[in-house]
Formats: C-alpha cells, structure tokens, sequence
C-alpha cells in the first residue's frame, strides 16, 4: 500500500498540495483528475522523491519509495529520457540501470510504435517522444507506475495501444497511478479517481460507485468548476 499522511507542499507562488492525506491500493488503477495548476503533478513528484516536501510523510509498504526506485516506473510528457541518445542506446542505458528492465519488450513496443531506431530522441516529434517513455515505463516491470499526462501527443491508435498495456500491466501487486485531462480514456481503465483542486483532496470515489449513481467522470468534475 502507498500511502501519503498529510503531506504538504508549497511553491514561491503559494500553490502546491496541502494536508493530503491518500491510500493508494496494490490492484488498482487510480486516475488523478483536475485543472491546470490543482498540485496533480506535485502530488507525483512528492510521491516520487522528485521534489522535497514542506511536511508529512510517504511511505510504499511501510517504506520511502525512493529506496525502491527499481520497482518504480514514472512515465510523464515532460520526458525523463537522455535527450541525445537513440531510441535503442537509451534502452540499453535502461538495462543497465534496471535490474527488471526487459530489453525485448522495450524492442516490440518500440516496433509497435514504429519508433525508429536512428536519430536522436530530441530530434522526435512529441508524439514519438512520449511512445518512447510509455515503451520505456512498461519495459521496466515495475510495481508502483506512475503516469503523468501520458495522452498527451499521442494519436488514436497509440492511445488504445496504451490503454491495453495498461491493463495487461495491472496485477495484484501493482499501483497504477494516471494524471491526466482525458477523462475518456480514464473512464474506460481506472478503479478509482480522485479529484485535487487549490491542492486539497476534494473527491474520491470508485467507478463503480459513481456509475451505481448514474453519473460519470464529467459529471463529478462539473461539481468542482467555479
């Protein structure tokens, strides 16, 4: 179990996330749904170690995440890969780092993405880039993955494709968390969603609760719009 005890973080500028207090299930898909600027994002990279937090704590079973960074997978628009490497030199960099890193599936999926394997991963377009990390994220066999606008760029086809990878990639043992504006690949995939808004937790609930009261994802954000 992931879990974040009133954990809170604040910018120069006054936003962040504050007092959030959240479990996240091994099993489950989670969808992290708000507006720009809401503390989605902060609330991954806190999760992540990716940036200090002012207060709380973070603990995955009963441990920093950090200290389990290679059971840990974080694909994001932002990009995480090495800019001047190929396609294939960052695979193998990957291998080398990741002890669970599976060179052949990190292949196909390049290969399904029809991810060329020369030039440079700076030199793709965003679409291509963001293939690249989704390949590299479910590469790694990691348990705790963590997706920050991962549809962003990415065409119809490569869209579904993720969305498939998704589910085959969710096992008893897996936490899939999805921050994102697209609310209708989430609706389709995820177990839970949880609004965050002004940087507080301001809805929680499953899919099969919100459906059991005839609503859908639109419907719960349309209560927080100001």
């Amino acid at each position: 179990m992931l879990i974040l005890d009133n954990v809170s973080k604040t910018y120069t500028n006054g936003k962040g996330i504050k007092n959030l207090s959240i479990q996240f299930q091994e099993g489950e898909i989670t969808g992290i749904l708000g507006r720009n600027g809401s503390g989605k994002t902060t609330m991954l990279k806190s999760i992540l170690d990716l940036i200090q937090i002012d207060n709380g704590s973070i603990l995955w079973n009963e441990k920093p995440v950090y200290d389990q960074y290679q059971d840990v997978a974080f694909i994001s628009e932002e990009g995480s890969f090495m800019p001047n490497m190929s396609a294939k030199e960052y695979g193998i960099f990957l291998k080398d780092y990741y002890i669970h890193f599976d060179q052949n599936k990190y292949d196909e999926l390049l290969s399904k993405f029809e991810i060329s394997d020369g030039g440079k991963i700076k030199e793709f377009s965003k679409g291509q880039q963001m293939k690249t990390e989704i390949a590299a994220g479910f590469a790694m066999n990691a348990k705790l993955i963590v997706l920050d606008e991962p549809f962003n760029g990415l065409d119809v086809y490569a869209k579904e494709d993720t969305i498939k990878l998704l589910i085959e990639q969710l096992h008893d043992d897996t936490i899939i968390l999805i921050s994102t504006h697209n609310i209708e690949e989430i609706e389709t995939i995820a177990d839970r969603c949880i609004v965050i808004d002004g940087g507080s937790l301001v809805g929680d609930t499953t899919m099969d609760q919100l459906h059991e009261e005839g609503r859908d994802l639109k419907d719960l954000l349309d209560q927080y719009r100001k």
